[in-house]
């Protein structure tokens, strides 16, 4: 675990103005895909392992939790709320990392297709000690939410997928992390970066990371969630949001601005809805895993590098960086001792009945 973040290295005027704790294992590792460019006969295709941030758990979250769950402790907070689908690694994610912390989560789940790795989330909130809600329409969840909070004292509030101005500066610092391995040449600086566009927070961090950092890259955001959530206002929103709260904090972060054109969002590859598996991604994921052994999930990552991919055999310039925001940690021996009686009857009662292969 590193010290402090990039960020405060490059304005430590930040340190103790920003709350900040060390829960990965960072930098996470950069290398060009040897296996896929040989044998598919492409460009230069590089990933960045952020399915390897954290020897607990995984994948983009941790790098937002950093900021969110000290503020957590820093404010004297117990729980954690926070909001997903019912697999959502968001949400796990929040589970194990606040566990670490002396925290625990509140998770108020929403509907998602059922498949295998959905109920292996939802068995592993459990067993890491997340209490969980199932709200099946916005009606339901606002009057949960609202049980939860005159019933509880000491609740600090994640908005879905982590992403607010703090947890975003994650990945202001993963851009600066970016470049410092750019000038270390460990890899060359991307044309285009590719990554999953779920709530925005990963894509406005890294648009600010990489502005301060001086790298040229394009962003390119796939859409994986609705519109309404996943779009290229709402991630120059944010981003411009992230700057205001350095700022706050310190007259050196320079008065960028950002707008919608200085990222790329592609919608084509999300199919039927959030979720919902697409062939496209089932073929990346079983490409990249067949050429370099790295998995992929069909909710997120595959759709993504399927977009990649998509323009790599198009013929787009390389060098193109792949940001694998999945987690590659097995937890499989949690799942002993635990099962489908051990979760809450109402979401018990909604896997019977949308069906899908039990575990």
């Amino acid at each position: 675990m590193r010290a402090r973040p990039w960020l405060f290295e490059e304005h430590p005027e930040l340190e103790g103005r920003i709350p900040w704790t060390s829960l990965g294992d960072l930098p996470t590792p950069v290398h060009r895909l040897e296996g896929l460019c040989e044998s598919e006969e492409l460009c230069e295709i590089w990933i960045k392992r952020d399915d390897r941030s954290s020897s607990h758990y995984g994948g983009n979250k941790v790098r937002k939790l950093e900021f969110t769950l000290a503020d957590a402790k820093r404010r004297g907070k117990r729980y954690v709320l926070t909001f997903g689908g019912l697999g959502s690694n968001h949400c796990l994610a929040t589970t194990i990392h606040s566990r670490r912390l002396g925290l625990r989560s509140i998770l108020v789940l929403h509907p998602q297709p059922i498949n295998p790795h959905v109920r292996r989330n939802l068995l592993l909130d459990v067993k890491f000690g997340a209490e969980v809600h199932l709200a099946r329409n916005s009606l339901e969840r606002a009057l949960i939410v609202a049980w939860i909070k005159l019933t509880r004292r000491g609740i600090y509030t994640l908005p879905l997928g982590g992403s607010s101005p703090l947890g975003a500066l994650g990945f202001v610092d993963a851009g600066l992390e970016l470049a410092r391995q750019v000038d270390s040449g460990e890899l060359p600086e991307p044309r285009e970066i590719y990554l999953a566009l779920g709530t925005g927070g990963t894509l406005a961090g890294l648009l600010v990371g990489l502005r301060l950092a001086g790298l040229d890259s394009r962003l390119v955001g796939v859409r994986v969630t609705p519109e309404r959530i996943g779009n290229a206002r709402r991630v120059a929103d944010l981003a411009n949001r992230v700057v205001r709260l350095l700022r706050s904090r310190s007259d050196s972060v320079p008065d960028l601005r950002f707008s919608p054109s200085d990222l790329e969002v592609i919608h084509g590859f999300y199919g039927p809805g959030y979720g919902a598996p697409t062939r496209e991604a089932v073929e990346a994921r079983e490409l990249l895993l067949g050429t370099d052994g790295v998995e992929l999930d069909l909710t997120y990552t595959a759709k993504a590098f399927a977009a990649l991919l998509a323009k790599a055999i198009a013929g787009a310039r390389g060098p193109l960086l792949f940001w694998d925001t999945f987690n590659s940690v097995d937890l499989t021996p949690h799942l002993e001792g635990v099962g489908e009686g051990d979760l809450p009857p109402r979401v018990r009662e909604f896997l019977r009945r949308e069906g899908g292969p039990s575990l």
